[in-house]
Parts: C-alpha cells; sequence; structure tokens
C-alpha cells in the first residue's frame, strides 16, 4: 500500500469514537455535551466516570497501535508506519464518524509509539510532564509535547526527513487541538482537557 492509503487507513482507525460509545454505554449521554466536549479519556473520566474514561484511554492508545502495528506487518519499515500513525492521530482529534469532532491525540499517539518506538512514548510523557511543571497547567503542558515531536522523532530517527516530516504532522495535529488551552492559559484561565 502506498503511505497515501495508509495515512486514509490510519484516519479511519483513528476515527473509531470510544469516548462517545464508552459514554453512551456508561453514562447514556453524549460526552459532546458534557464537560469540555472533548471526546477523550480525560473528558470521558472527569465528566462520564472512571470506567468509561479508562476504557476509553485503552482504546485510544488501541488505535494508534492497531494502526502502526499492521502498517509495519502489511507496509513494512519506512514510510508506511509513520503515514499510518499521524492518520491515526488526525482521525481521533477529527473523527469522520462524529462530524469531524474528537480528542486531542495524547493517548492515540502514545499507543501509536508504543509500537513504533517504545522509547517514544516515555519521552512523550516526560515532555508532558515537564510542560505541565513548567507551566503548572497539565492541558499546556500536554500540548508543549506535542510541538516537540518533529524534535523528538529527528533524534529518534538521526534526523530522517520521514521521521522529522511525521513529527510535524503530529506537531499540527495536537497543537490545533490545544490551541484553546494555550489561549486559556495566556489569559489566564484553566480549561478542562
Amino acid at each position: 500500500m502506498s503511505v497515501l492509503l495508509w495515512l486514509a487507513a490510519g484516519y479511519l482507525l483513528g476515527s473509531f469514537p470510544s469516548g462517545y460509545l464508552a459514554s453512551r454505554f456508561f453514562g447514556r449521554q453524549d460526552i459532546r455535551k458534557v464537560g469540555s466536549g472533548n471526546v477523550g479519556g480525560m473528558n470521558a473520566f472527569r465528566n462520564v466516570g472512571p470506567v468509561a474514561g479508562i476504557l476509553t484511554g485503552i482504546f485510544d492508545a488501541g488505535k494508534g497501535a492497531l494502526a502502526v502495528w499492521l502498517a509495519l506487518r502489511y507496509g513494512g519499515v519506512g514510510g508506511a508506519p509513520l503515514a499510518a500513525m499521524v492518520g491515526a492521530v488526525v482521525g481521533h482529534n477529527w473523527m469522520l464518524f462524529l462530524g469531524f469532532r474528537g480528542g486531542k491525540g495524547l493517548g492515540t499517539t502514545l499507543g501509536a509509539f508504543l509500537v513504533l518506538e517504545p522509547l517514544l512514548a516515555l519521552v512523550f510523557l516526560g515532555l508532558i510532564g515537564v510542560g505541565a511543571l513548567l507551566t503548572r497547567d497539565t492541558n499546556v503542558g500536554a500540548g508543549l509535547a506535542g510541538l516537540a515531536q518533529p524534535v523528538a522523532l529527528g533524534l529518534a530517527s538521526a534526523w530522517d526527513p520521514a521521521w522529522v516530516l511525521a513529527g510535524v504532522g503530529l506537531a499540527v495535529a495536537i497543537a490545533v487541538r490545544h490551541a484553546p488551552d494555550f489561549a486559556a492559559y495566556r489569559a489566564g484561565r484553566r480549561r478542562m482537557v
């Protein structure tokens, strides 16, 4: 399969609406209408319940992991797993099946990294932690960790252009979804995930 097909396949996998289904099953409500309106695990945890939130997080990570695993198995090394990873994160953030609403891409990115290069998952979590400590805001910290992805993937691959480009794709997808958090932080307000 071409890189574009793996990007599309990742997008479709990422569009699986884990948080929406979990909130309907456990809370009998539309997660898009509670809390922040975000379809990710943290909003589900805070506003639907711990079980819904944990399951959403697991499934969100699983989407990224499955996309990369399938691309590695059937597309080989190179651009296929990177395209599938970026596609899954974009699909999670702008879900085809929910009118292009979604989450913020953190769990899906983490799951993809666990399969692609497990050390990147640790680096990603570390960057989120450092960003949260520096800003005293976990949402902004997560957004900053997203922005660091071109450098993180560049260092992990000895600056392979395909990896850096994938990092740019992740950075854009995560930063766009965190833009309201950046704005709220600059204005001195706190935001829920």
